[in-house]
Formats: C-alpha cells, sequence, structure tokens
C-alpha cells in the first residue's frame, strides 16, 4: 500500500469513528430526554425511550394526539411507530414509497411541533433547528424537566 491510500484509509477510518460517536451521544441524549419527560408524565414504563420503536410509542403517548390539517389524529402511540415502521418498508416502493415518505415527513413534522409546543414556548425554533440541523436529540434532553405547558388532547390517555 503507498502513503496517500493508507492516508486515506485512515482518514476515513477516523471519520467513520467521529459519527459513530455522534450518533452514540445523540442516542443517549434521545433516550435520556424520552425517558424523562415519560417519567415526569407518571408513565409506567419510562424505560422504553431506550429501545427503537417503542419511543416512538412513549413520544406519542406524550402528545397524545393531535390536528393534522383539520383531521384530528388520535391513538398517537400506536400511529407513530406504526407510520414510522411501515413507512420505512413502503418506501422502497417506486414512487408510491416517495410519495408516502413524504407525507411521513409531514407528519413526523407536525408532530415535532406539537411536542415542543406542549413543553416550551419556542416551538416553532425548535422544530425548525430540530429538522433542519439535526438536533431532535439535543432538544428532547434540554426540554426533559419541563412541566407540560398544554395537556394531551386524548381523553382516553389515563397518563
Amino acid at each position: 500500500m503507498y502513503g496517500g491510500e493508507g492516508a486515506v484509509l485512515a482518514a476515513m477510518g477516523f471519520l467513520s469513528f467521529i459519527w459513530f460517536v455522534v450518533f452514540v451521544v445523540a442516542y443517549i441524549l434521545k433516550s435520556l430526554g424520552i425517558s424523562a419527560l415519560a417519567a415526569n408524565r407518571g408513565f409506567e414504563n419510562p424505560w422504553l425511550g431506550w429501545v427503537p420503536i417503542a419511543d416512538l410509542y412513549l413520544l406519542g403517548m406524550l402528545v397524545g394526539s393531535m390536528d393534522l390539517f383539520g383531521i384530528k389524529v388520535d391513538k398517537l402511540e400506536i400511529i407513530l411507530p406504526a407510520a414510522m415502521v411501515g413507512g420505512f418498508v413502503l418506501s422502497w416502493i417506486p414512487f408510491i414509497g416517495q410519495l408516502l415518505w413524504l407525507a411521513l415527513t409531514v407528519f413526523f413534522i407536525v408532530f415535532v411541533y406539537k411536542l415542543f409546543e406542549m413543553y416550551t414556548s419556542n416551538a416553532i425554533l425548535y422544530t425548525a433547528l430540530s429538522i433542519l440541523l439535526c438536533l431532535l436529540p439535543i432538544f428532547l434532553f434540554i426540554i426533559r424537566n419541563n412541566p407540560p405547558l398544554l395537556q394531551p388532547q386524548n381523553p382516553n390517555n389515563q397518563y
């Protein structure tokens, strides 16, 4: 191997390691934030914030329901994980999958806005920065101890 190729491989390995560390830190911050929000609301299993897909269940429980362009969406604890998993699976279908993924992106942006609206007065700023700069894990960690400003809209939610 020549010196130039070794340097490129070393740089790629270093950058891969940096991305791995960033991913792990983001995962820890997100999980701590969701678990703390769930524990503060008295949810039975806040540790689910550490489990992929189950963390979406907890986020759905936190919000309860939302208004999506005039349509009331209830049971977010079921719809959010199912939509994200289903959207991932169906996104591989040409054209239809792309339209579905676009719709899910809009759905998730509205959901994130509603979540931040419940816990902070800067919901628009937090949502925009979460989407544009991928700061959702950091903001979930920041708001983890905030009391809800708004109560969830789901009357069936016992929490």
